[in-house]
């Protein structure tokens, strides 16, 4: 495999720990490094493939037991660019983990990964971008700013949400939970209150783009 590709492949998780994870299974023969042509590339080596098995069939439990810390790879969108996951002090125990992702070519273009104990085939929710009207992100922004002008409070919860716009939301509201996370993360929204299992936004002032009730409602 050549070291480009295996730097493409890793993205964002190719650090200083990648490196010395590379340089270990070379210092211990596993994997050869080779460089022809002004190519650089890695092979395996065919007199270790014993000890590649073991390290590919190796029991987490037993890796957790010596207190060495897994960062599980997940591979990024193809075209984004990983921007933050909403793990925090503030989490609630069942709250779901999403890995966002921002395009490169358009930074109001969001995508999602759900964080799950398996993370070998991670689904990506693809949310749309702010600069087009009918994505499922904008449709959600506007269905956002009727939910709170209408309210007596100006607040709201993901109910609320998926009330207003059902398709936008998603399967198990997904796109919705995912939204209201970039925009708290944007500065639109911002948590006032636990309602139960929900959480009460409230609109900040700040907004993605220029936009009038007139047009909102126009448009939904």
């Amino acid at each position: 495999m050549l070291d480009e590709q295996i730097r493409m492949e890793a993205g964002r998780h190719y650090d200083t720990n990648f490196d010395l994870a590379l340089r270990s299974l070379k210092d211990d023969g596993i994997i050869m490094y080779l460089e022809s042509k002004q190519q650089k590339k890695y092979v395996v080596n065919y007199d270790r493939l014993e000890q590649a098995h073991a390290i590919i069939n190796s029991d987490a439990k037993e890796t957790e037991q010596q207190n060495v810390l897994v960062q599980p790879y997940l591979r990024e969108p193809e075209g984004y660019i990983f921007w933050f996951d909403n793990k925090g002090p503030g989490q609630r125990k069942k709250q779901s983990i999403y890995n966002i992702y921002f395009k490169n070519t358009d930074n109001l273009n969001f995508a999602a990964q759900l964080i799950t104990r398996s993370v070998d085939n991670p689904k990506t929710v693809y949310m749309g971008s702010l600069n087009d009207p009918e994505s499922y992100i904008s449709r959600l922004w506007r269905a956002i700013s009727i939910i709170t002008s209408e309210s007596k409070d100006g607040t709201f919860i993901l109910q609320n949400l998926q009330d207003k716009d059902r398709v936008a939301c998603g399967n198990n509201r997904q796109r919705g939970k995912i939204a209201l996370i970039i925009f708290h993360k944007l500065g639109y929204l911002q948590k006032v209150s636990v309602k139960g299992n929900s959480t009460v936004f409230k609109l900040t002032g700040k907004k993605p783009f220029t936009i009038t009730l007139d047009d909102i409602f126009d448009r939904f």
